[in-house]
């Protein structure tokens, strides 16, 4: 574990599969994502993580290099060094193809060196998609279609993306969805892969996985990371989603600046809780709220030094 750093690095969830119905300022096109991001530099960000999206309907383009490249030229034209990073198909067609399938724009735009795309995204295991009402089973949930209910992650397909990523010097941004993610995780660094890691801890209250989403919940990852980790130094991510409550992401996240830890805000995370806010807003209240801890936002250039 590491000691605390002055410096805390401000991830935005900037609009994942949110509707303008569920939030009217979530940006969709390229050039509205590529603004976004901008101002949530201008603010505080280091990183940002976004999904490509239909610029007509909105709907989901999760591997679309060509969507992802737009935004992220259209970034680098403005000035930014910004770290930023794309998702992956949730599913696939066939398992045997499915490295191609899922990661190959992630793959094509590392590669792309003017581009500056140095962090890749990779979920450290399966869980059931379920989407809870109140913590509780929604009525239909054992009618969900098989092949919709579970998100496979296989051990063998991360630890070949794990070896792209390192193959190109990435740095690897491990979703942790449950405990044994956390375990998995630091397996795959004893066995020396991952070697630029960052732990996002995903406390969620919309999904049923993982610890409960409160400061208690935060401090079980964080004393197995303190058992598992020795002495490395692995900076880590507190990463609040589907939570209805202002004042309960608040908590979550003053309890990680708090411990050292790093923070990711954002109305695609949130869109409920940041009614009224854009990213911008949220990430200039988490600066506001470091400064009470004396850390202050890293800059992109910071974040990658951090990182390395």
């Amino acid at each position: 574990m590491s000691q605390i750093t002055a410096k805390l690095l401000i991830e935005v969830g900037m609009n994942e599969a949110v509707s303008r119905s569920e939030h009217p300022s979530i940006p969709i096109t390229p050039a509205e994502i590529a603004d976004d991001i901008l101002e949530c530099a201008d603010a505080g960000a280091s990183i940002v993580h976004f999904h490509a999206r239909d610029p007509d309907s909105g709907e989901q383009r999760y591997g679309s290099t060509g969507l992802y490249r737009d935004v992220v030229c259209r970034v680098r034209q403005a000035g930014s060094s910004i770290l930023m990073y794309p998702t992956y198909p949730p599913f696939y067609s066939d398992p045997r193809c499915c490295i191609d399938e899922r990661f190959a724009h992630v793959f094509d735009l590392a590669d792309e060196q003017e581009l500056g795309m140095k962090l890749g995204p990779l979920d450290m295991g399966s869980l059931n998609l379920v989407f809870a009402q109140d913590g509780k089973l929604p009525p239909n949930a054992h009618e969900m279609p098989m092949d919709w209910s579970v998100y496979l992650n296989p051990v063998p397909i991360l630890w070949q993306v794990a070896k792209e990523y390192d193959r190109r010097d990435m740095i690897t941004s491990l979703a942790i969805f449950e405990l044994g993610h956390l375990r998995l995780a630091m397996a795959f660094l004893d066995a020396g892969l991952c070697r630029r890691p960052i732990l996002k801890f995903f406390l969620s209250g919309g999904w049923l996985h993982g610890p409960l989403p409160n400061p208690g919940g935060l401090a079980v990852y964080i004393e197995m990371l303190r058992g598992l980790g020795g002495q490395r130094s692995i900076e880590w991510f507190c990463a609040p989603t589907g939570i209805h409550s202002p004042a309960e992401i608040e908590a979550l996240l003053r309890a990680a600046i708090g411990q050292g830890g790093h923070v990711r805000v954002g109305i695609g995370d949130n869109p409920s809780a940041s009614a009224g806010k854009t990213n911008r807003t949220l990430v200039a209240e988490v600066v506001e709220m470091a400064a009470e801890y004396d850390r202050k936002p890293a800059r992109p250039d910071e974040a990658v030094g951090l990182l390395s």
